[in-house]
């Protein structure tokens, strides 16, 4: 059996927003937070899906602040992440539409990816409260 990733939404501040972002990270290392981050970036207007990110989650390191798992990827499937993800539509111009909405629907894709084994249990509001949002 090929070993697992621990697929998990990160929350990150945004200094220009009283809103903090969220992010769908794959943690190849629990111990050590090494971690890939799939993210979109900009504004209301011009959202757009970031290039993947190799990163250690640390507390409090580059406004990464908590995360939460959300299921495990197959590692032999694990390059079925970047372009499930950058299928998903970004809009624009509606300020009520952010990385929370990007995260869900990339949750909701990723439900459907063979190899990818995220709980269906998984809400938005479940997310929040993980995430410390209320």
């Amino acid at each position: 059996m090929p070993p697992f990733y621990e697929l998990a939404v990160a929350r990150f501040a945004q200094p220009s927003s009283s809103k903090p972002k969220w992010a769908i990270a794959v943690i190849f290392s629990p111990s050590s937070g090494h971690s890939l981050i799939y993210q979109i970036v900009g504004t209301a207007t011009d959202y757009s899906l970031d290039a993947p990110q190799s990163v250690t989650l640390k507390e409090g390191e580059n406004g990464y602040l908590v995360k939460t798992k959300v299921g495990l990827v197959d590692s032999e499937r694990l390059h079925k992440i970047h372009t499930t993800l950058a299928s998903i539509p970004v809009v624009h111009g509606n300020p009520a539409w952010s990385s929370h909405n990007w995260v869900m629907e990339g949750i909701s894709a990723l439900r459907k990816v063979e190899g990818y084994h995220i709980d269906k249990l998984i809400t938005f509001q479940w997310l929040s409260e993980q995430l410390g949002e209320k």
